[in-house]
């Protein structure tokens, strides 16, 4: 266990933390996974004391080389994060110390760790948003390669999970997508909220040196600095944003994969899952099961929960940074993490469903799903609606009483119903013919559906250059480079 004098605050303490308090408050196991971003960030803050010329030349090419060198060997393995510190940050430190000696110790002028815990997280925060958004588009990729094939497989459409209307599997496997889309909107807001820069805010009120805080974030690749000092250190609305959408994509996820498992019953049959994405039981040979799916709805439970858990750790704290905020890593990572191996999950399911469209296809039937058509084609003829939906429930009351569908009444006996019946009405109560009918905007009409699948297709192929086009901070392409000192200076 480090002494006072080790610590980063020691000077002020004449004895050690005790054994429980330094457990009790440790946070290096979780928090070991923003070293990388730690170390961006204090590469850029080390480089920015130097322009100013806060540091020394010596002292600083001492730091840039030692941070750019404990850089590269986490990045390969080679050095990894543990030992007694209190954190990463600390361990950072103590590294760069026992590496380039007292000019490590010239790191932490004008920075805190206020300032320096939030760059970091916010580094980290954005990389796993990008992760996210590539299987969010991996996903909708795989949904828009299936609802090309089926622009013409006809099945009901459920509201209340009872059958509705008829539409196409096409549109059906678009609303998922569509959901995706809205997902991808949140995670990218997300992701610019989370880009703005805090170093240079000190642990509240900012720093008597000369900083530059815009050159650290120009070297960092965020888009902007702060506005207010004791806002940003005391900041985490960006964790709640990154919780919040990962939680929505969660619940999406869920939704999907409850259909997966309803779908795939005996009783509904719309699908078959192919082996390698189903389980079997321990005890009924003949089982198999969509465990996956099951436990991708079980997940949505613990991001939501994870919400509600950050939501309660911000709602009392006062300005501005407080140690309580230690809390929001492990629920943060857990959801980001959730997020991340769902859609990876969800990817490999849904390349795994077999449509069974003949058994959709049979599904239209028993439904009366074109009551809605037989409606509105009184409408057509000067039937006012309310008058025509009452004429049609007495026909779908009588064809119930046949065992047959509304199609299959005789011109006489739906005329006793609905008078004003033309003598086109069957041609309009074919379930294929009510799609086709449904030309409206975002409809399940063939040529609509082509419109939202080419729609989705743009929208996802900007979310894919958008994501092509991220790089590297400045900072870290200057560290790859082969003379890691002068190209940090460069």
């Amino acid at each position: 266990m480090p002494d006072p004098d080790e610590a980063l605050w020691g000077g002020r303490f004449a004895a050690p933390v005790h054994p429980a308090v330094q457990e009790f408050t440790n946070s290096l196991p979780f928090d070991r996974r923003l070293v990388r971003h730690d170390l961006l960030a204090s590469l850029a803050h080390a480089r920015m004391l130097r322009e100013t010329e806060i540091l020394a030349g010596s002292d600083s090419d001492l730091i840039l080389s030692g941070l750019s060198e404990m850089l590269r060997e986490v990045e390969t393995g080679e050095l990894e994060v543990g030992g007694p510190d209190e954190d990463v940050h600390t361990w950072i430190e103590r590294t760069l110390v026992e590496r380039v000696g007292d000019a490590g110790k010239r790191l932490h002028t004008a920075r805190s760790r206020n300032d320096q815990t939030a760059v970091a997280l916010r580094l980290y925060v954005r990389e796993r948003l990008e992760d996210i958004l590539s299987g969010v588009a991996g996903l909708q990729r795989v949904l828009t390669g299936q609802a090309a094939s089926f622009r013409e497989t006809f099945l009901p459409g459920y509201t209340h999970l009872q059958p509705g209307q008829p539409v196409s599997l096409a549109h059906h496997l678009l609303a998922h997508a569509a959901s995706l889309g809205a997902d991808a909107e949140r995670l990218r807001a997300a992701h610019r909220l989370a880009g703005v820069s805090p170093l240079g805010a000190g642990a509240l009120a900012g720093t008597s040196f000369p900083i530059d805080p815009a050159r650290c974030a120009a070297l960092l690749g965020l888009d902007r600095t702060f506005a207010n000092s004791m806002h940003i250190v005391g900041d985490r609305d960006y964790v709640l944003d990154a919780a919040y959408a990962c939680a929505v994509l969660s619940v999406h996820l869920s939704r999907w994969a409850d259909e997966i498992v309803l779908w795939s019953t005996r009783e509904f049959g719309f699908i078959e899952l192919d082996d390698s994405v189903a389980q079997g039981s321990s005890i009924m040979p003949q089982k198999k099961n969509p465990e996956a799916a099951e436990i991708l709805r079980g997940k949505s439970a613990r991001a939501i929960g994870n919400v509600t858990a950050l939501l309660a750790l911000m709602k009392g704290l006062p300005l501005t940074f407080n140690s309580d905020f230690q809390e929001d890593k492990e629920r943060l990572f857990d959801t980001l993490d959730t997020a991340d191996w769902s859609l990876a999950a969800a990817i490999a399911v849904a390349r795994g469903v077999n449509y069974r469209t003949d058994v959709m296809e049979a599904a239209l039937a028993g439904g009366m799903l074109t009551a809605t058509e037989l409606a509105d084609h009184l409408v057509r003829r000067g039937v006012p609606f309310r008058r025509a939906h009452h004429q049609v429930g007495e026909a779908v009351r009588l064809a119930e009483e046949g065992g047959m569908e509304l199609w299959e009444l005789d011109f006489e006996t739906l005329r006793t119903c609905c008078p004003s019946a033309g003598d086109d009405v069957h041609e309009v109560l074919r379930p294929q013919a009510a799609v086709a009918a449904h030309d409206s905007p975002g409809g399940p009409a063939p040529g609509r559906v082509l419109e939202q699948l080419q729609e989705v297709d743009r929208e996802v192929a900007a979310l894919e250059a958008w994501l092509d086009g991220r790089t590297d901070p400045p900072i870290r392409r200057a560290h790859l480079e082969e003379r890691l000192l002068d190209a940090a200076l460069a």
